[in-house]
């Protein structure tokens, strides 16, 4: 059975979000890259062939207002992938704005202190970006690495972090 999907749209300071959730919570959050007709059936495709979908950009505008505002609101998030993945997710959820952490550090907080690339594979499936803080996970020589929207996003998002919890 084909997950209903709802999506929308919203326009932050480092560019536009697209913003997809199911009955359970946020199961998606992308940075637009391309064409948004293609990313709507990019979510498609990965949420179940031709997801019946309706467009919400309030919704995606409250993530939006989460995330960079400091709206406090709650949001579930629909976590979807191997109970290892979920286990990294999770950890990772616990890291806070304007830190980072390596892949080695990450892996240690699992208590996989051996699965470094395993650790790297799941933050690099992660489908939640910004709320499933991907880009605070850094090398552990503290290179950026890389980042599914590029290495300089990447450091703007540690860099604005950092920048906003410093003012708090």
């Amino acid at each position: 059975m084909a997950n209903e999907i709802v999506y929308g749209f919203a326009e932050t300071p480092f560019g536009t979000i697209i913003v997809a959730r199911t009955i359970d919570g946020i199961c998606d959050l992308q940075f637009l890259g391309w064409n948004r007709m293609e990313v709507i059936h990019e979510l498609a495709r990965h949420w179940g062939t031709y997801t019946p979908t309706t467009q919400n950009d309030r919704m995606a505008d409250t993530v939006k207002r989460v995330i960079f505002d400091g709206y406090d609101h709650h949001l579930a998030l629909d976590l979807r992938g191997t109970d290892f993945q979920k286990k990294v997710w999770r950890t990772l959820l616990k890291t806070k704005k304007g830190e980072t952490i390596s892949y080695q550090q990450l892996a240690e907080r699992v208590g996989q202190p051996k699965a470094v690339r395993a650790v790297a594979s799941a933050v690099a499936e992660n489908r939640i970006a910004l709320l499933v803080p991907c880009h605070r996970i850094i090398h552990k020589d503290g290179t950026t690495g890389e980042y599914h929207w590029g290495r300089e996003l990447k450091k703007q998002l540690i860099a604005w972090e950092k920048t906003t919890t410093e003012n708090v």
